[in-house]
């Protein structure tokens, strides 16, 4: 199936991750550990998410930002990439269980923005041919990487439904 061209999202993904870093940065100085949990990984998940919509890339469960990740690594990208990303994941979890230490928190921050970076870079040196990583999906015209519905049934159907 050949790639589409989308238009452009409502949202810019690079844009919210480098906001979120900044909120992360203002969370923790104000000791919101939650608020900073969810900042410092929504940063990173946004990275992500905005490196596979530009390869027309979707998925919709959790595990598609570690396959990403996993396939960025696999093709060049940092030996550590899934290493960095599984030590940012945590934050995400701890947005429900905020057990981790105060310095977890500027670490995590720090581990991020490099994490971030070395994304970028995996991207870079990924080729445009490609192949999809496996788990994910393509973005097509008639789903523009919204899960697909069965069509609703109708009146005619009916018979179906005994």
């Amino acid at each position: 199936m050949d790639t589409i061209a989308l238009d452009p999202p409502r949202t810019s993904h690079h844009l919210h991750s480098q906001r979120l870093l900044d909120h992360a940065e203002r969370m923790i100085r104000e000791g919101d550990r939650l608020q900073a949990s969810e900042k410092i990984w929504g940063a990173v998940a946004h990275k992500i998410r905005g490196i596979a919509r530009k390869r027309g890339w979707s998925w919709t469960r959790h595990n598609g930002y570690e396959r990403v990740v996993a396939y960025l690594r696999q093709n060049g990208g940092d030996p550590d990439l899934l290493n960095k990303f599984h030590g940012i994941e945590r934050f995400h979890a701890n947005f429900y269980d905020d057990t981790m230490v105060d310095q977890s928190f500027a670490d995590g921050l720090a581990a991020a923005r490099e994490l971030i970076v070395l994304l970028e870079e995996a991207d870079k040196r990924l080729r445009d041919d490609s192949p999809m990583p496996f788990g994910v999906r393509r973005l097509t015209a008639k789903t523009r990487g919204e899960r697909q519905r069965p069509p609703r049934a109708s009146a005619d159907d009916e018979s179906l439904r005994r």
